[in-house]
């Protein structure tokens, strides 16, 4: 299944960036990316519901069916390809470089999301909570929704870097609130303020990726970036298995705040001048 979801994660990312106008790669490689993320929060909730109340089978057959739906979504794309010629197999070209400082950036910024998603189902048991756990994922797709509606005009406009400051510091806020969670309404309010944050970060990063790799190029940095989402989710997950023993999970949700706080050093050091200058290099590229 994990590789399954790799290929197609970057595969559909690049047949969306293949169909838009190069001059509007950067805003609709945004606004696909966001559907990513609205299926990532999505699918919690449509899991829970079946499995309460109906089977595992039936949980199964459901995601069956979801993925033949896709099938046939993909199967009505029709786009032509020129034929390439293919090199020998190497493991040094199935990175692509460029892409590396996004998807190390983002990895960071996913751990706390693996960690939220995978335990955010035995927190709300632990906290006698579970009743208000998939109105948390509803409140975390509404989040999204939000953030993406009322943002996209700024990050059309190029203003990027104070929407992923405030994006930080709204779930370094929304992580350490798990210290003090005691009621399903705190619960619900972290659920949506989680959605704002990630509504901006996952499309923002992704089109940071799409909107200056090469058309020729793009199937190879999607697949590199979205590394980010495989390995942060995976540790996120992983750690919380730790720290849910040691420490207890809201105590050990707060700790992931330090991710977001890692990522904002990479980003103000690092990518931030990285991608500009990345960007400066594709528009002039495409201007001869």
């Amino acid at each position: 299944m994990g590789a399954v979801y790799s290929v197609c994660a970057s595969a559909t990312m690049t047949l969306a960036s293949d169909v838009l106008p190069v001059a509007k790669i950067t805003e609709g490689i945004s606004r696909f990316a966001f559907t990513i993320s609205i299926g990532m929060a999505v699918g919690p909730y449509v899991g829970i519901q079946v499995q309460n109340n109906m089977s595992s089978k039936a949980s199964f057959l459901t995601v069956f069916a979801i993925t033949v739906a896709a099938f046939i979504c993909v199967a009505c794309c029709k786009i032509s390809y020129p034929k390439i010629k293919r090199n020998k197999f190497s493991i040094k070209d199935t990175i692509y470089k460029p892409a590396v400082p996004f998807m190390l950036n983002m990895m960071f910024l996913m751990i706390p999301y693996g960690a939220v998603i995978a335990y955010s189902s035995i927190l709300a048991q632990e906290k006698d909570l579970t009743a208000f756990l998939p109105y948390f994922y509803i409140t975390l797709v509404a989040g999204m929704l939000l953030s993406k509606l009322s943002t996209q005009k700024y990050i059309d406009a190029g203003k990027y870097r104070p929407m992923v400051y405030a994006s930080l510091v709204i779930l370094v806020v929304t992580m350490i609130s798990y210290l003090f969670l005691t009621s399903g309404v705190h619960l619900l309010i972290a659920g949506f303020f989680f959605g704002i944050g990630y509504g901006i970060l996952q499309p923002l990063f992704q089109s940071f990726v799409t909107g200056t790799t090469p058309t020729q190029s793009r199937g190879l940095a999607n697949a590199t970036y979205m590394l980010s989402y495989d390995i942060g989710i995976g540790i996120g997950s992983l750690l919380m298995g730790f720290l849910q023993e040691s420490i207890g999970l809201s105590k050990g949700f707060a700790l992931t705040a330090i991710a977001y706080l890692a990522g904002a050093v990479v980003f103000a050091v690092w990518v931030d001048k990285y991608y500009q200058n990345q960007k400066n290099a594709y528009e002039s590229q495409n201007a001869q």
